[in-house]
């Protein structure tokens, strides 16, 4: 009997109970039983596997498994390490894990398909199972000829000695006593990485708090609500998330969410034709997602919404009415010259102008250059941004311009940029299969991404969901749009996913570089490294420099 499971399974018991809360849905990929009669009925096997593969729910792993049994670390990093564990036979006990000095938890299944594409989700494709979701603390049992996949964290330290830490992950039975149990060394290097707070790689993922709210059945803006939404924006500070996104007028993005988006900023027109702007939700939200961690940056959504209608209160019937119009018209320029003159003021007075970025995204050059031009003329110097096609009348103009992967910055361009303090980053969306962030994209690709940016010298990169979940987010990733998971990859509970904890190491990465440029450093077998965009052979070559 083991005393650190019995620690470890009565801790499941009581706060990872919720782990067990859903059922994982069944799939009907084709399942071969044969090559399970090869392993010994009673075996339980327990080994360490490639953390970038995305391992089959039913087939029984092959040989070899890439070892992870050894990995190497910078003080103030976070590493992640991915096991297997499987057998021919049920075991109906809860299993849970313990790993002293660490994080396990079970990876768990959610559908998935083949389709990378835009538009209407083909629902007639064949769903599997991706092991995606990092669980709550808790306990499972294993079913019999089905892979279970342990997602491991290790936090390192700040002050963590240099050299090597052994740990050993072991897999309980509720009585203590242990099914099965894995060696782990950590190599810790004489180098920091300093916390998320202070990374200068630029993540922009686009927040949905309607999401939330939704998914508990709470009131929106409610102190219920607030109180949610804290863990998961404290989980996407883990990033090192820079803005904060929010919503001037309801529903910038049309119908691609299953929520739709609340304004933050209530707008109503008296008698008189006088717009009357409160600011109380806004001003609530951006103080939560500050002390959460997220910012400085507040992007604020949209001049340029997708279908161009400004919904607003009127007051002498308490209705809602909507503005229909377009960026060259004289109500949109009488609606957005009030606007912006009360909203600049009410930045002045909370510290928050030079934070502030007045936001599009996806919107073409003409409407773009008619926002800049009536923001200039009505508050001077106020900043904006883009995410959307590469446009050269625009590079000097947005503070904050991102791009898609398709696209380029010219280097020329680039520069310019970064001395005038603007940032520049790159996006994927629907449009790009891979590398990408859904839920049937390898592993790899999210390690990837940071790199693949730093690479074109790029300050950072943008993804418009992060939790834009849709009916059943723990069940089924598809929407009735895109392909499946590009709406989301936090889950509720909060839970993590593969995805987002592999894309938290390519950021790790690609600020390990940033600091090793800095300090001087050889960067010739990194940097021939990184032309690979490889993430596991661009951390070898950074851990080759000690």
């Amino acid at each position: 009997m083991n005393k650190i499971c019995l620690i470890f399974a009565a801790f499941a018991t009581g706060f990872g109970a919720a782990s067990a809360q859903y059922a994982e849905p069944a799939d009907s990929s084709a399942r071969n039983p044969l090559p399970w009669l090869d392993l010994p009925a009673d075996a339980v096997v327990l080994t360490w596997t490639d953390i970038d593969s995305l391992k089959s729910r039913y087939e029984l792993p092959t040989q070899p498994l890439v070892a992870a049994d050894t990995l190497t670390a910078w003080r103030g990093e976070t590493l992640s390490a991915r096991a297997l564990l499987y057998s021919p036979a049920a075991i109906a006990d809860s299993l849970t894990l313990s790993m002293p000095g660490a994080d396990p938890r079970w990876v768990r299944y959610v559908l998935t398909d083949d389709q990378r594409s835009c538009g209407a989700h083909n629902f007639a494709l064949q769903p599997w199972s991706a092991g995606d979701i990092i669980d709550l603390p808790g306990a499972l049992p294993l079913a019999a000829r089905e892979v279970r996949p342990v997602w491991v964290t290790i936090p390192v330290a700040a002050d963590a000695e240099p050299g090597f830490h052994d740990y050993r992950l072991s897999v309980c039975r509720a009585n203590g006593s242990v099914v099965a149990s894995l060696p782990l060394t950590v190599k810790v290097l004489d180098r920091e990485l300093p916390p998320p707070a202070q990374w200068k790689f630029h993540t922009d993922f686009w927040q949905q708090p309607y999401a939330v709210s939704r998914y508990y059945g709470l009131e929106r803006w409610s102190p219920e609500h607030f109180e949610a939404l804290a863990p998961y924006l404290r989980q996407l500070a883990r990033a090192g998330q820079k803005p904060i996104s929010t919503e001037l007028f309801y529903e910038p993005w049309g119908d691609q969410s299953h929520d739709k988006f609340d304004p933050m900023v209530q707008t109503a027109r008296s008698a008189d034709g006088s717009w009357v702007f409160t600011y109380d939700i806004f001003d609530r939200y951006v103080e939560l997602a500050d002390s959460c961690g997220l910012g400085p940056q507040i992007s604020c959504y949209s001049m340029i919404p997708w279908d161009m209608s400004f919904r607003y209160i009127d007051l002498p019937s308490g209705e809602y009415r909507y503005l229909q119009t377009t960026t060259d018209t004289p109500e949109y320029r009488e609606l957005w010259r009030a606007f912006l003159v009360d909203f600049a003021a009410h930045l002045r007075e909370k510290g928050w102008f030079d934070r502030t970025y007045i936001a599009m995204d996806e919107r073409p050059l003409n409407a773009m250059l008619n926002a800049w031009n009536l923001v200039q003329e009505t508050v001077p110097g106020m900043k904006m941004a883009l995410a959307g096609n590469y446009h050269a009348e625009l590079t000097d103009k947005l503070h904050d311009y991102s791009i898609t992967v398709r696209h380029q910055f010219p280097a020329e361009v680039l520069e310019a940029r970064r001395a005038a303090g603007m940032n520049s980053t790159l996006y994927t969306c629907c449009t790009e299969s891979a590398p990408n962030l859904l839920s049937n994209n390898q592993p790899a690709d999210a390690a990837r991404l940071p790199l693949h940016c730093i690479a074109l010298g790029t300050d950072g990169y943008l993804h418009w969901s992060w939790m834009n979940w849709p009916d059943k987010p723990l069940e089924d990733s598809r929407f009735r749009l895109f392909s499946a998971g590009d709406t989301y990859l936090f889950y509720p509970g909060p839970r993590s996913s593969v995805r987002f904890e592999r894309y938290i190491d390519g950021v790790q990465q690609a600020e390990k570089i940033r600091l090793l440029r800095e300090a001087g450093v050889d960067m010739t077998a990194v940097d021939s490294a990184l032309k690979t965009e490889n993430p596991r052979l661009v951390k070898e070559a950074i851990n080759a420099i000690e």
